[in-house]
């Protein structure tokens, strides 16, 4: 026997293993069962089969660009809201969600409803005043010599989830899934295509189960441009993206950070639009008396 084979032979198994490989559990058959994948996946939309308390911090910013004409330049305004978010996530839904803005010192302001998260359907407030046209939100944009306000409201009706009411608008007839692992983020992937009819690209969604266990993290990114908006209004929607990261606990699979971005563009105006979400604490709900 030669000194290199060996070598080899006393090294032990840990040689032949290769570090890129899956688990013994992730074989190719359960890679092709992309159902598994997909229900397994509704945990990080969902949040746990329980009924938790959470609390944490929310951050929205708005760049507001206004255009130029001959009476002066085009103008661009940055307003800020920060404050803390508190609720009960029950089933899939938000049985109380609550939002406290930090007040604004300055002229400008950014008046938010309550923040609206990737995670869970959000039922509205009962004295929530009914949109125009109804379950749709809207912004509305004034300008005056104290400064600029800018008024971002969700629909009254139940709302889904940032990702669920997308992907319920694009209602599309066929999506490709398929799962995959990847040796060097030792995660399997699943990967969700879902066309968008008018725009020539996918929205391309992306959960990452690290080691083939519970769903961490979902990506969903759209095409570059993606037009919008119904009758002679449309819109232009620019790099419009959703990031979510949770973590596993005895309590199950709960939300981390979460993050929503997107710029739009009418009528020569155009808005960049960020939603950040921290949850910082979260306990099981007390139980009845």
């Amino acid at each position: 026997m030669g000194p290199l084979l060996t070598l080899l032979l006393a090294a032990g198994p840990s040689w032949a293993q290769d570090p890129l490989a899956p688990p013994p559990a992730v074989t190719p058959a359960v890679l092709d069962d992309v159902g598994r994948w997909e229900q397994a996946a509704r945990v990080l939309l969902d949040g746990p089969p329980g009924c938790v308390e959470v609390q944490g911090t929310a951050t929205f910013q708005v760049a507001f660009f206004s255009p130029g004409g001959w009476l002066g330049p085009g103008e661009r305004r940055d307003l800020v809201s920060k404050g803390h978010f508190e609720g009960r996530l029950q089933g899939g839904t938000w049985t109380a969600l609550r939002t406290t803005w930090d007040p604004v010192e300055d002229g400008d302001a950014l008046h938010i409803d309550q923040v609206h998260p990737i995670v869970g359907k959000v039922q509205p407030a009962a004295d929530a005043p009914a949109p125009d046209p109804p379950g749709k939100g809207s912004v509305s944009i004034s300008s005056s010599g104290s400064g600029t306000s800018i008024d971002v409201a969700g629909g009254s009706e139940g709302a889904l989830g940032l990702l669920d009411q997308i992907m319920h608008d694009i209602d599309p007839a066929v999506t490709t899934a398929y799962a995959s692992w990847e040796g060097e983020r030792r995660s399997v992937v699943l990967h969700q295509l879902v066309p968008l009819e008018h725009d020539g690209g996918d929205l391309e969604v992306q959960v990452s189960f690290p080691e083939g266990g519970p769903p961490l993290s979902l990506d969903a990114v759209f095409p570059p441009r993606v037009r919008a908006g119904d009758g002679l209004v449309k819109m232009r929607v620019l790099d419009a993206q959703l990031h979510l990261r949770s973590r596993n606990t005895e309590l199950g699979v709960l939300p981390g950070e979460e993050g929503a971005s997107m710029v739009v563009g009418v009528l020569g105006y155009t808005l960049g639009v960020d939603q950040r979400l921290s949850y910082d604490r979260a306990r099981a709900c007390p139980a009845a008396p």
